[in-house]
């Protein structure tokens, strides 16, 4: 199920938060909406599940306009951040429920209950009450309610945010593969450019009510259009050769402990990796390499050193 918006614009109060957004989403497509809090990607998500008054522009749900059409029957679903589940019911009626409003038989509705705690890791958790469930588990429990409804188009709003790293990956993971066995069109809203950048086929990075650049991970990672694109997924050196300027960044400086331009300014242990400060003639520098062969190669700081660019944002 694809999704195409062109010239979408909402206000609230007067203040414009989408200013004339144009995006196509493909059928089977995991596209990530990012960004900082407050740029608008979660409005976006909401106009395209009809939940939200759009003030210009269109959207289009399999080839369909949406203009007139509830959210009910757009053929989305959409998870939020607070999960909205029933704190009183079990596990099994939290999922049933959506098909208990399009009358489902009961037989079938606890046949595919527990097809469904399956798929989400959670066999045997029908009679389980939510209240008594942690935090990843109410997350899958909302999951599956949401495949209850039989979407083809699954939009997250930051649901993962509350978790601590680790479950925010397991929960990711999860969400990619039920998306690739549901066969799913799936759009998640993020501020985490590392989800992002792991989960996605593209990328709609979004600052102030537009995006900035719409691509695969690899693309608006190796070729952002700008410096705020570069920036926003990690620190750049920008270094000039000739009469112009370069973006490099800290993976792509490779340090040459024969060489001697290069002064070891610091250098931060980061686990599998530490990042080294190396002042230069044409001013500081930062590299981030392996930490263990910065072990190997003994640099101390105080050394002198040489540096090599090895690739640089944009070629």
């Amino acid at each position: 199920m694809g999704v195409r918006i062109g010239q979408l614009s909402v206000s609230f109060g007067g203040t414009r938060v989408l200013n004339e957004i144009s995006l196509e989403i493909a059928d089977g497509e995991f596209v990530s909406l990012l960004g900082a809090s407050g740029c608008g990607k979660s409005t976006l998500l909401k106009s395209i599940a009809g939940l939200l008054e759009t003030e210009a522009g269109s959207v289009e749900i399999n080839g369909e306009a949406m203009d007139n059409i509830s959210p009910e029957k757009r053929g989305t679903v959409i998870v939020f951040q607070d999960l909205r589940l029933f704190p009183h019911m079990t596990a099994g009626k939290n999922i049933a429920f959506p098909m208990s409003i399009k009358k489902v038989p009961k037989e079938r509705q606890q046949e595919n209950v527990k097809r469904l705690l399956k798929q989400v890791q959670l066999s045997g958790y029908e009679n389980r009450k939510v209240r008594e469930m942690s935090g990843g588990q109410m997350q899958r429990v909302a999951l599956a309610r949401a495949l209850a409804a039989d979407p083809r188009l699954l939009l997250l709003d930051e649901p993962f945010s509350g978790l601590d790293m680790r479950l925010r990956m397991e929960m990711g993971e999860l969400v990619r593969k039920l998306h690739r066995e549901n066969g799913l069109t799936t759009v998640l809203v993020t501020h985490d450019k590392q989800e992002a950048l792991k989960f996605s086929d593209r990328i709609a990075l979004m600052s102030k009510g537009e995006i900035l650049q719409y691509d695969t991970p690899q693309e608006i990672f190796r070729h952002p259009v700008n410096r705020e694109v570069a920036e926003y997924f990690g620190r750049m050196n920008y270094i000039r050769e000739g009469e112009r300027k370069i973006g490099v960044r800290p993976f792509d400086i490779r340090i040459l402990p024969s060489g001697n331009d290069c002064v070891v300014e610091e250098v931060v242990f980061m686990g599998e990796t530490a990042e080294v400060l190396l002042g230069t003639p044409q001013g500081r520098v930062y590299c981030m390499m392996m930490s263990r062969e910065l072990d190997e190669m003994g640099v101390k700081v105080g050394e002198r050193v040489g540096m090599e660019i090895v690739g640089r944002v944009g070629e």
